[in-house]
């Protein structure tokens, strides 16, 4: 990972925690909210602390891989995501239209810049990731036009029936789940000492994730239609499966399944299969899909997003910028304890009535004390690496 990309994980990841902090204290009426605070959370986990990873590692990582020379930094990547970052955030806070279409403009521009960067590097010893991290990287360009579109009206000329869903569905089951796939294939490996699984069971959660995510973003965009729904559902749910079954044996028979870190991208994807699970409910009517609409996605971005990073990203930053051989995924006990439980009173609240702002706040309280381990853990690795550079 590049040190510009680094040193904005850590502060986003800084930000982030206060942004949990500020959740908790809104959610218990101590402060009042600004319009958007909810996107503005999402946002600084997704857009902040994974596109930081996502974009300064996959060059890196494809290029290495296919025993290529190293690519430079590219500036104009990281200045166009990171001030469409500032300006999507400054438009949010105060709803401001121009702000946001500035801001998913240069973001749009970075990710296709990217895009087109990786693009370069397909063919010859190219890893079986590389389509994995191209196509998650597209539909994050969906999700970004979708999303922009959201606060500029883009809704109605572009025929999407459920845009917020679309725009969810896009980025969570398209861009994260494939990117995050992506790792894990390239990673696991290097974590554990085995492949992460065979060449046709990778194959298949590539195409089940790939297929999965465009009829979960074709229903909502159709209006809620059924078959591509379900059909997306059962293909996501499946390929996810796969992985998550291929990722537990390769961590138990090396014995990572003995480490928070472990068990921190174990249960990571509870989190992202419980709203994939509770959708047949929804459709069939059983719960009222406002509130399980509206509250789920900070459980699936607290849960899955960031607990995925907390294991990850030490991991990462630790082998490739300090140059470790052998480290140990990120987290610790008290991290993973924190995450989930705040995941599980996230979900707890949407059934609370009345106590809902105060069990909301708790959960909140408790991913802002997750952050701190994985927060130090990034401090102490972006020392120890200026150190040696000066």
């Amino acid at each position: 990972m590049q040190i510009p990309y680094l040193l904005t994980t850590l502060l986003y990841t800084f930000v982030a925690l206060l942004a949990a902090a500020d959740a908790s204290l809104v959610s218990m009426n101590v402060f009042s909210a600004f319009p958007a605070l909810r996107w503005v959370r999402v946002h600084f986990i997704t857009l902040g602390i994974l596109s930081q990873v996502v974009f300064g590692l996959l060059p890196v990582l494809i290029a290495s891989l296919s025993k290529k020379e190293k690519p430079i930094m590219r500036w104009d990547i990281w200045l166009t995501l990171n001030a469409g970052l500032m300006a999507l955030v400054a438009g949010f806070a105060g709803v401001n239209h121009p702000m946001i279409f500035i801001g998913g403009t240069l973001i749009f521009i970075s990710a296709l810049l990217l895009l087109l960067q990786l693009w370069g590097i397909r063919g010859g010893d190219a890893p079986a990731s590389l389509k994995f991290y191209i196509t998650g990287i597209f539909y994050l360009l969906v999700g970004i036009i979708i999303g922009t579109g959201l606060f500029l009206n883009w809704s109605e000329a572009l025929y999407i029936k459920v845009p917020l869903e679309a725009h969810i569905h896009a980025n969570s089951w398209g861009f994260m789940s494939l990117v995050f796939a992506g790792l894990l294939v390239d990673f696991i490996p290097m974590v554990t000492g085995k492949a992460l699984g065979t060449k046709n069971s990778i194959n298949y959660v590539f195409w089940g994730m790939t297929l999965g995510a465009f009829g979960l973003v074709l229903g909502p965009w159709l209006g809620g239609s059924l078959p591509p729904t379900v059909a997306g559902l059962v293909l996501h749910i499946s390929a996810t499966v796969v992985l998550l079954v291929a990722m537990i044996r390769s961590l138990n028979q090396s014995g990572k399944l003995k480490t928070a870190g472990g068990w921190h991208l174990v249960a990571s994807y509870i989190w992202i299969l419980l709203p994939v699970l509770m959708a047949p409910t929804i459709l069939l009517g059983v719960f009222e899909p406002g509130p399980i609409e509206s509250t789920a996605p900070q459980a699936l971005i607290y849960g899955w997003v960031l607990q995925f990073g907390i294991a990850l990203i030490p991991y990462i930053a630790r082998r490739l910028f300090l140059k470790e051989t052998a480290p140990e995924l990120g987290g610790c006990w008290g991290s993973l304890a924190l995450a989930n439980l705040g995941s599980v009173l996230v979900w707890v609240s949407i059934f609370s009535g009345p106590a809902k702002g105060i069990v909301y706040g708790i959960a909140f309280v408790l991913y802002a004390l997750a952050l701190i381990h994985p927060l130090k853990e990034l401090a102490e690795i972006t020392r120890d690496g200026l150190k040696k550079y000066e």
